[in-house]
């Protein structure tokens, strides 16, 4: 079939080219109808600014005045040591022939006064005339304001109880010590002015004799404002920081009544949303916050524009006041809005008459091309049936369009086929074929409930196979491990891997099957080694189970709850099935918010040292001590460690928790040296989570480097009950390096751990501490008095110590020591307490209660009191 004629691109685009003009002048128009309004905010901005910044400046050069004038003053008054203690006349002689001659054309200042330490005041005051203020020993302590300058003038008014120290502008420039700006008041005066003055102290010989004052009057401030030469038909007002009122240049007044009947009442200031002005109520609310460069910002009101800026004004110290300025449309722009308004009018019916002719081409142009965005969009929303369908339609357009089509045709298979692709991805684990998290989770999503049980296994110690046969035996083993679960256990089922190494199971057919009973029969799958390439290794795994019916939306929750469960397993111990139950979930969250509470204790210091001392048995000499952590507990108290440390063991907390002991440890044990024995050994328990850092030694040395502790006096104590990963040769080689520096190393808990002969051969020792169990039942069990016999001749042919842990009575100390038996630590030599307060006498061992003196032991010794009420910590 011959392929229909199809116009070209260039053909296309000519005929409608004279149209296209139309729109072209159309978008000119828009364009400078832009570029109108960009000039209009630009101008705005610009007049804004000049308005600001003349306001600025000739209200700085407005209040610098009296600022500067009552300065000169108080260097006058302070040169001439013109005041005199309770004689304000020579004061007042000396300001009535400066204000009314040298600073009478400043219309700003209201009144130039002295107040003394003693309350002395003079004042001239600028009302109508100007008029004497004197109050001192010859007005009888009254306040008199004379008709006049003088004193022979009649007295309009005297007012008692008049104190100049309690008034704002003196307080604020004997707290500033210099001059400063008072806050804004009302005058003591029956007209009631709200003023604020700048003030100076006056300093004779060092000495602070009086304050200088100048006020100005707030309705002056208004006058001010309203003159302001730019503003036109705009408004202008000054408020403080916090939206009071201190001056606007509408007339309409800035405060209230007094508030209360005495001429001292301070008058109730307005806030600027209480102004009768409604541009100021309406800006108001954009006073804050305020930058050092201050802001723009537009309001309505009555149906027209106004351009605001609010500008910070700081002046002079004690003033932290906010200029306004607001600035109708009209006094930039006149009639050149309206003007803009008809020739954009006229741009646009040119474009609607341009775009009108060239639809036509347009549309025949646009089909193909709208075809293909709407295959991209059903691709989009996976709908590739109706994609397909539109690429498949055949096109009339450009022979460009029809070759972009094609290409998007083919490029949307490819893209079908790489989706596909991704998506069984996503579904299916590549590493064991089984399902993924997300797989396992797209699969059970069932509406209806069904019964169901979850098993989520997780491989014991995965991490150490990992380094002991490499990562690629490792993947190996996986798949073992996942194909082995699929073939052997029951249909029908899901089996996903959800992390590293952890597996989910869920189980359909489960009727008739405890939740416990399927997880057994998921870890007899363990029972026999895997083959990884050439290997056989044997694993074993714990288990979290949790069951019931289940919807395709629960399994989330399901996946958390069997996780909380696996944990419990993990606890316990290796190859364990715990089966989840509602407390569980309560503890892991008890669990979550003691780890945050222990790290927010770290960060508090809430975290304190006690030390409980080991004792040599053959002298009872205190030998050293072992650091325990206590948790000072801001609502229970003092926690032992018991209580806290697998927490931290378990969420990483222990790295910090450890080098604080061992810093803290360090440092109060190297401050003490003098008052301790001679051959005094700090004991301190190490974390083999610790122990397996990389840097573990170079942070010993450096604690021992900061507390100046001699390492020879330093023994690190590693718990034998957590395991060090076998072939770690590491591990060997820090403790080798610790031993080489002269730290010592002691084996805590000996006989209670994974492989205590392994530990004797593979790790460098100089010590063991025998668990507390052993010595417990010593003189009532046979076999434990065997086996404690049995270690200490273990140690003596290593040519190691041995330290019986837990000794809580006599007849124990007693035996341990007949045994030969080298240190003691436990209830019966003390308790743990913090270091003042350890006891460094010599423990007299006692007989046991039952047995005559041994070989070892010949002379009769008188038993120590020591309590025994509680058994010993353990591990801290």
């Amino acid at each position: 079939m011959p392929r229909r004629w199809q116009p070209s691109l260039r053909a296309a685009i000519a005929v409608p080219l004279a149209l296209l003009f139309g729109v072209t002048v159309a978008l000119l128009a828009l364009s400078q109808h832009r570029q109108i309004n960009d000039l209009i905010d630009q101008e705005g901005a610009r007049l804004l600014s000049a308005i600001t910044a003349s306001s600025q400046i000739r209200l700085a050069a407005y209040l610098e005045t009296p600022y500067q004038v009552q300065r000169t003053l108080a260097d006058t008054i302070s040169r001439q040591r013109l005041q005199r203690p309770g004689d304000a006349s020579a004061v007042a002689a000396y300001l009535r022939s400066v204000f009314p001659g040298r600073y009478s054309e400043f219309a700003q200042i209201g009144l130039l006064g002295f107040g003394g330490r003693d309350d002395a005041y003079a004042a001239v005051r600028r009302d109508d005339a100007f008029r004497l203020i004197l109050q001192d020993r010859s007005t009888g302590g009254l306040m008199h304001i004379h008709e006049g300058l003088e004193t022979t003038t009649a007295v309009t008014s005297a007012l008692a109880g008049f104190q100049p120290s309690q008034r704002p502008w003196y307080t604020a420039a004997l707290h500033a010590g210099k001059t400063a700006w008072s806050p804004i008041y009302t005058s003591a005066s029956r007209q009631g002015d709200v003023i604020i003055s700048a003030a100076t102290p006056v300093v004779v010989d060092g000495e602070t004799v009086g304050v200088v004052g100048a006020d100005v009057r707030l309705d002056s401030l208004q006058r001010f404002l309203h003159a302001e030469p730019l503003r036109g038909h705009g408004s202008l007002f000054i408020a403080e920081a916090d939206g009071t009122l201190v001056a606007q240049s509408h007339p309409s007044p800035i405060v209230g009544e007094r508030g209360g009947s005495s001429q001292l009442s301070p008058r109730t200031r307005l806030h600027a949303h209480q102004s009768a002005d409604p541009l100021v109520r309406a800006a108001a609310t954009h006073l804050d916050p305020v930058g050092a460069e201050g802001h723009s910002f537009r309001l309505v009101q009555g149906n027209a524009l106004y351009f605001g800026r609010v500008s910070a004004f700081t002046a002079g110290p004690g003033l932290d006041w906010r200029i306004v300025v607001l600035l109708p449309e009209a006094d930039l722009l006149g009639d050149a809005r309206e003007r803009l308004g008809h020739w954009t009018l006229a741009a646009v019916l040119g474009a609607l008459i341009a775009l009108l002719a060239a639809l036509w081409a347009v549309q025949r142009v646009s089909r193909p091309i709208l075809q293909t965005a709407q295959a991209a969009d059903r691709l989009a929303q996976g709908d590739w049936s109706t994609a397909s369908e539109l690429l498949a339609r055949p096109h009339e357009g450009l022979r460009e369009t029809a070759v972009l089509s094609r290409a998007f045709q083919r490029m949307a298979a490819q893209l079908r086929h790489s989706f596909e692709q991704l998506q069984d991805q996503l579904r299916t684990d590549p590493l064991t074929g089984v399902l993924t998290r997300r797989g396992l989770l797209e699969r059970a999503d069932w509406p209806d409930e069904r019964a169901a049980a979850l098993t989520l296994v997780g491989l014991d110690a995965f991490r150490s196979v990992n380094h002991g046969v490499g990562f690629a035996t490792a993947n190996q083993l996986l798949h073992a491990v996942a194909a082995r679960l699929s073939a052997r256990l029951p249909e029908p089922l899901l089996i996903a891997r959800v992390s590293g190494d952890e597996f989910a199971i869920l189980h359909l057919g489960v009727d008739g099957l405890s939740q416990q009973a399927i997880g057994k029969a998921v870890q007899k799958l363990f029972a026999t080694p895997f083959s990884a390439g050439e290997d056989e290794l044997l694993l074993s795994a714990s288990v979290g189970v949790v069951g019931g019916t289940l919807r395709g939306a629960d399994l989330p929750e399901w996946l958390r709850q069997a996780s909380v469960a696996l944990g419990e397993a993990k606890q316990a111990g290796r190859d364990q099935c715990v089966v989840f139950d509602a407390p569980m979930m309560e503890l892991s969250l008890q669990r979550g918010r003691l780890v945050t509470e222990l790290r927010q204790a770290l960060d508090r210091q809430q975290l304190v040292l006690h030390y409980q001392p080991l004792i040599d048995l053959a002298s009872g000499r205190v030998t050293g001590a072992e650091a325990l952590v206590r948790w000072n507990h801001p609502l229970r108290g003092l926690v032992s460690p018991a209580a806290f440390i697998p927490a931290a063991e378990e969420s990483g907390l222990i790295l910090p928790l450890g080098e604080w002991v061992l810093r803290t440890a360090t440092q109060a044990v190297a401050e003490r040296l003098g008052s301790l024995p001679p051959d005094f050994n700090l004991h301190v328990n190490v974390s083999v989570r610790q122990l397996i850092q990389s840097d573990f030694t170079t942070r010993v040395r450096q604690a021992l480097r900061t507390s100046g502790l001699p390492p020879g006096q330093l023994t690190l104590e590693l718990t034998e009950s957590q395991r060090i990963s076998d072939g770690d040769s590491g591990t060997r080689a820090r403790l080798t390096a610790l031993r080489a520096l002269g730290v010592k190393i002691a084996i805590d808990d000996f006989g209670t751990g994974y492989s205590s002969l392994t530990y004797l051969t593979d790790l460098p020792f100089d010590s063991l501490k025998m668990d507390q169990r052993f010595v417990r039942s010593l003189l009532q069990t046979p076999r434990d008095a065997a086996i404690v016999e049995s270690v200490l001749s273990l140690a003596r042919g290593l040519g190691v110590t041995v330290v019986a842990e837990g000794v809580e009575t006599q007849a124990q100390a007693s035996r341990l020591r007949a045994l030969q038996c080298d240190a003691a630590q436990g209830f019966c030599f003390g308790h743990p307490v913090p270091l003042p307060e350890l006891d460094l006498s010599v423990r007299t061992i006692g007989l046991a209660d039952e047995g005559a003196p041994s070989a070892e032991d010949p002379a009769p010794r008188t038993a120590a009191t020591a309590p025994a009420a509680a058994p010993n910590d353990g591990q801290a």
